[in-house]
């Protein structure tokens, strides 16, 4: 029982790393596409959030499939979604198709964690479910990691087009893998009944679930915006960074993103306390990010710890994941995961493309420096961590 765990557990990991890679790794290409497309600052935050716009756009009628049938199936064929978008991404010439195929692998990638998520549910107690899950997140998030330093050094060699190319073939494996995965008679539903929006209502209105709200969709976010967009760029304009160092950074981040997730999981294990472990989390993520504002440290040393601690405790919202997990029965569960994902991937949307328009006025229309304006913008996202704290504060423990 223990080895076929095991195997599902590594095979949903690699589900997730699919994902975790597609919305990283235009951090590192972002430079080499600005270039070779002629792209601004706008127009890259639109490229990187319409991923997340589309992923979260998915969220509600995956909720409801992913309850009302096998996910397996539903995972299947959301994959062969990523593999076109990431084929049509490697053969792009122009924005408009950059903007197409991101969005398909944003639509695919949205059942990328919460299928996985799902089927934990289904096959493992409540108890369980944070420790594996923190395995899946672990494991899989080694694909934001590959999409740094690595994939790096793979674009150098033979360009960031043909490495999406080679990419897509690795995703065509995995949907070969899922068919032979392991039968489980707790992943078939037997109430069709599931295949409505009725509890969306139930979800939607309960209050602890409204309140946990902004921190889904900033929590994830303060993170992500900067390893999967604005890092990368931030290192190479506002401190002019090679991009074989931002790599480099931006890998240790995910390093420790994956750590992060792995000792997450562990923590809440043992302290049994999600509340305070998400708002000192939080707290911690507002201070790392309002660090980034002090342009006058340009030490690499520090540069490098400082994205390494916001990969680690960017992790947090593992425990928040967990939170909504007890909220409400499983025979709704994917509803509510799906639900709170929207938002969270929402909440990337917004970060990256708002980031990317007050970049671009600031600087461009109204004369304030890129540091200035860089310093404005993630002023703007503390605030709205905070502020979600606050909100967050007022939950139940469970």
């Amino acid at each position: 029982m223990r080895k076929k765990l095991s195997l599902i557990i590594m095979l949903l990991s690699s589900i997730y790393f699919v994902s975790q890679f597609c919305r990283a790794s235009l951090g590192v290409v972002a430079i080499y596409i600005t270039s070779d497309l002629s792209l601004n600052s706008e127009q890259i935050g639109r490229l990187g959030g319409i991923f997340f716009l589309s992923f979260a756009l998915t969220q509600v009628p995956l909720g409801i499939i992913l309850d009302a049938f096998n996910p397996i199936k539903i995972i299947t064929f959301m994959l062969f979604l990523i593999f076109i978008g990431t084929y049509l991404f490697s053969i792009s010439e122009n924005y408009t198709l950059l903007i197409l195929a991101r969005g398909l692998q944003g639509v695919g990638c949205g059942v990328c964690l919460m299928g996985p998520l799902v089927i934990l549910t289904k096959i493992l107690t409540t108890r369980d479910f944070a420790y594996y899950s923190g395995l899946v997140m672990g494991l899989g998030g080694l694909g934001a990691l590959f999409a740094t330093e690595p994939f790096y050094y793979i674009v150098s060699q033979i360009g960031w087009s043909k490495a999406f190319y080679f990419f897509s073939f690795f995703i065509l494996f995995l949907i070969i893998l899922l068919f032979l995965f392991p039968k489980e008679k707790k992943l078939q539903t037997k109430n069709k009944s599931n295949f409505n929006f009725k509890a969306f209502k139930m979800i939607l209105l309960n209050r602890n679930f409204l309140l946990m709200l902004p921190m889904s969709m900033f929590g994830y976010a303060s993170a992500a915006f900067i390893l999967t967009l604005w890092g990368g760029k931030f290192l190479s304009i506002v401190h002019n960074y090679k991009l074989e160092n931002i790599s480099f950074i931006l890998m240790f981040m995910a390093l420790f993103w994956t750590l992060g997730s792995f000792s997450y999981g562990y923590i809440e294990k043992k302290i049994d306390n999600k509340k305070l472990i998400i708002t000192s989390s939080s707290m911690l993520m507002a201070f790392l990010i309002s660090l980034l504002c002090i342009s006058d440290i340009n030490n690499l040393i520090f540069i490098l710890i400082l994205f390494c601690f916001l990969g680690f405790f960017g992790a947090f919202t593992l425990i928040l994941m967990a939170h909504y997990r007890v909220l409400f029965e499983e025979e709704i569960i994917g509803k509510v995961l799906t639900t709170a994902n929207l938002f969270n991937f929402f909440g990337v949307f917004i970060t990256q493309w708002f980031t990317g328009v007050v970049i671009f006025n600031l600087n461009d229309k109204y004369g304030f420096s890129i540091t200035t304006s860089f310093n404005i913008a993630f002023m703007i996202i503390v605030l709205c961590l905070l502020i979600s704290t606050i909100f967050y504060l007022k939950t139940d423990e469970v």
